[in-house]
């Protein structure tokens, strides 16, 4: 075959041609640090990257959503934390009562005012909003006040039973909110008993009288929350305080116009001897300790309230505060629970995103040194 000059010509400008399309792609890939722009270059390759692409962006938004959950149970925490204070401070308030150290009238308006100012502390902080301007505690309604005062002078709980989530991975939901009536609203008060035919009955020792009721209270069968005081005429009278089924609770001598103590109650049963008389378990309620320092406060500023009436409401709104600074204790151990979830799968994401990183580098980056 004779070579022309035109040929290897040709030849030359081909060779010279290809060297630099490969030192151009060369170049491209030095600069982008890709190994493929196109799916035609790498059809395979190009679909893990994507893949892998797709992965890394959904552990980026995981992340995003992380911080944002982060931020709100942080906020919560601090506000449930300050309730706490502020909870214990009215407990220590009411404390004075019964410890009888504010029995004049001026005192107990300066307790009083001092009650209304931390009941107001606290509505302030049960209506907390976060930095989107939604209500921590309102449930699924994050636009309404979590509580309100009704035309009747009570505060009544405006929201839902819902809670709000963040998207924290690919399978993981974790609450951003708790709903303020299981946190502040459905907290059990001070548990009492009635009579329509004694004397007097009250509640002298709550906490005797609470795990009395705890171990007694029947919420299936009302007869069965009914007891009987029956007195006996002898030397000396007697009394015997039987359950729904006739047991013998308790017995002693008796005298009219005496008061019975009686786990944690007194009875005064303003019988003579030989006839009976009964009382009942109520059954339990349930309501925000806003409503109950108000009682309180009302009270306080009631100058026909007797000492007695005072000190038996204090003693039940002590109750009252504790059960709801258990409540509120029981909700920031949630709220740490959570954030150490939170954390732990933060690490994870970060982990296999790192993964997903290096898979992506393997399949579709450039090995400069190669």
């Amino acid at each position: 075959m004779r070579i022309t000059t035109g040929m290897m010509y040709d030849r030359s400008l081909s060779s010279l041609m290809k060297s630099n399309e490969r030192l151009s792609k060369a170049t491209d890939q030095a600069n982008t640090l890709e190994k493929f722009t196109t799916a035609g270059e790498s059809p395979t390759g190009m679909a893990q990257k994507l893949n892998l692409t797709a992965e890394i962006a959904k552990y980026k938004q995981y992340a995003s959503n992380g911080t944002n959950v982060q931020g709100k149970l942080t906020q919560e925490e601090s506000v449930l934390d300050s309730l706490n204070t502020a909870m214990g401070s009215a407990y220590t308030k009411v404390q004075q009562i019964v410890n009888g150290t504010n029995n004049s009238t001026d005192d107990r308006e300066a307790l009083a005012s001092e009650l209304e100012e931390l009941q107001k502390h606290m509505l302030d902080l049960m209506n907390s909003r976060d930095d989107s301007g939604e209500y921590l505690f309102s449930g699924s309604q994050s636009k309404t006040p979590a509580f309100a005062l009704d035309s009747s002078g009570q505060y009544q709980y405006q929201g839902d039973s819902g809670q709000r989530f963040g998207q924290v991975s690919q399978t993981v939901k974790i609450a951003t909110s708790d709903p303020g009536d299981s946190v502040f609203q459905n907290v059990p008060t001070a548990r009492t008993a009635s009579s329509s035919t004694m004397s007097s009955i009250s509640v002298g020792d709550n906490s005797a009288f609470s795990s009395f009721y705890a171990s007694h209270y029947d919420p299936a069968n009302s007869a069965n929350n009914t007891f009987t005081v029956a007195t006996v005429a002898g030397s000396p009278d007697t009394y015997q305080i039987k359950d729904a089924g006739g047991n013998v609770l308790q017995s002693g001598n008796y005298t009219q116009g005496d008061e019975i103590s009686f786990n944690g109650l007194k009875l005064n049963p303003g019988v003579a001897s030989g006839s009976s008389t009964s009382f009942a378990l109520d059954a339990p309620s349930s309501d925000n300790v806003l409503n109950s320092l108000g009682k309180m406060i009302t009270a306080l500023r009631d100058p026909t309230q007797t000492t007695d009436q005072i000190n038996t409401l204090a003693a039940s709104t002590q109750v009252h505060l504790s059960n709801s600074q258990n409540s509120v204790n029981q909700t920031i151990g949630t709220v740490g629970a959570r954030l150490s979830s939170l954390d732990a799968i933060t690490n994870s994401n970060t982990n296999l995103s790192g993964i997903s990183q290096d898979k992506k580098a393997e399949v579709s980056e450039v090995d400069l040194y190669e």
